[in-house]
């Protein structure tokens, strides 16, 4: 009953707030629809059998025709990140018309042309600081109750948890993907609100996420943590952008979380982490190392299908590329676990291409938004947008053995350099121009 209430309480609530308070809201409640994902709940009998993703993708766009004059100056084609998916998109659509199995690509093209749209509604209706911070909340608090399905459940499959993914991503790497880049938004808001109901919130919302991690058990998501923390601290400490008693802050960050990952690892997580660097390409069983010779069958498959085989084609044409000799498991047909090489192996070379420059597009224009952001002295929203990169970053490490290319919290990530580079790169530009304009 509980998560029912929580569900619908977070529905309405939603729906009531991105209209009397802020159109960001609006995202900010598909966000946690996506973690909630009550179809594949064990309490989603007990709610109306609704698209509930549709109807806040309906609310988005209702917020947005009401305050159409304020929110259409958000002008899609001036991010240089939505060129980007645009194009990744139109590359999707050409390749179609050759990809290896049709049907699959046809059906996943719909959902990724789904996912665009909302991801420009969105663009659309994040309009300032705080739309940004709703929905970095918004993600913290979907990242913690993913984490709270995984405490609820347990180690369903020997030493995993299965059965808690989203819409995206149902198998537990998914999963863990879903709530890794969480972590290091939680901690940066840990650090900078003053509210002391809030940060008992954090500590509590980060402890179920690392704790989410350790169940999972997905080496992947933790090298993401591991590497997103790095990057967060290291620029806490080291930047010279600081506010007053910030490294002691950060040395009473690092000292509580250690404890609490003392606390939450257990020994079948440890073994697992260890296995990182200790596997190797066996004949008789596959393993994770096996994942390397997939990324070498499908950077041989890239030499014979120069613009791709559409999407799932790595999986149709793997039999041809993985050596006979490697154990692939129940069957040859498998996916090539990275992003990297998924996007090779689906839109050829131009889209392994087009992945780096979206990338590169959030790198320069963070740079950009940090610049601005040490000039006028806004050290808090400076390390909002460490903490934003960092979490990308976390998502970066995870995808790289993870078929991640068209994922939900990928966008996301991605989004949000967009719109801080709206806010604080273009919209300052525009105004500068319109004054000049009037002189």
């Amino acid at each position: 009953m509980l998560n029912v209430l929580l569900f619908l309480s977070t529905y309405i609530g939603g729906f009531l707030f991105a209209f009397r308070h802020s159109a960001a809201i609006a995202f900010a409640l598909y966000q946690a629809v996506y973690y909630f994902h009550p179809q594949n709940r064990w309490w989603g009998y007990m709610v109306p059998e609704l698209s509930y993703s549709f109807f806040t993708v309906v609310l988005m766009l209702m917020v947005f025709v009401f305050n159409f004059k304020l929110l259409n100056k958000n002008q899609l084609l001036k991010s240089p990140h939505f060129r980007w998916i645009y194009f990744i998109l139109l590359l999707f659509g050409v390749t179609y018309f050759y990809a290896a199995i049709p049907w699959h690509h046809e059906y996943a093209l719909i959902n990724f042309f789904k996912l665009v749209i909302t991801m420009s509604l969105a663009y659309k209706i994040i309009n300032t600081t705080k739309d940004l911070d709703y929905v970095l909340w918004a993600h913290i608090f979907g990242g913690w109750y993913l984490s709270f399905a995984a405490y609820q459940i347990g180690r369903n499959s020997g030493d995993r948890v299965e059965g808690i993914g989203t819409v995206d991503s149902p198998d537990a790497n998914g999963a863990a993907a879903a709530i890794a880049p969480a972590i290091v938004l939680g901690l940066y808001y840990f650090w900078v609100t003053k509210n002391k109901i809030a940060k008992a919130a954090l500590v509590i919302a980060g402890a179920f996420m690392a704790n989410a991690i350790v169940l999972i058990n997905s080496r992947g998501a933790f090298l993401g943590v591991a590497c997103s923390i790095f990057y967060f601290i290291f620029h806490m400490f080291f930047s010279r952008f600081q506010r007053p008693y910030q490294k002691a802050s950060v040395i009473g960050i690092l000292i509580l979380g250690m404890a609490g990952t003392v606390y939450v690892v257990d020994d079948s997580f440890v073994a697992r982490m260890k296995t990182i660097f200790s596997e190797e390409v066996s004949e008789e069983a596959e393993s994770g190392a096996t994942r390397t010779v997939y990324w070498i069958a499908a950077w041989d498959m890239a030499k014979d299908h120069p613009f791709g085989a559409g999407i799932a084609g790595f999986e149709y044409y793997a039999p041809d590329y993985i050596p006979q000799n490697v154990n692939t498991g129940n069957s040859r047909n498998r996916a090539v676990h990275s992003t990297w090489f998924e996007a090779l192996s689906e839109l050829g070379y131009l889209g392994f291409f087009a992945l780096i420059a979206m990338l590169y597009t959030c790198y320069y224009s963070n740079r950009k938004c940090m610049k601005v952001l040490q000039k006028d002295g806004k050290v808090d929203e400076y390390f909002r947008m460490r903490a934003i990169e960092g979490a990308l970053i976390c998502f970066l490490v995870t995808m790289t053995f993870l078929n991640r290319f068209r994922a939900d919290v990928f966008y996301w990530l991605i989004l949000y350099c967009a719109v801080a580079y709206n806010i604080y790169v273009i919209k300052p530009k525009n105004k500068q121009a319109i004054s000049s304009e009037r002189a």
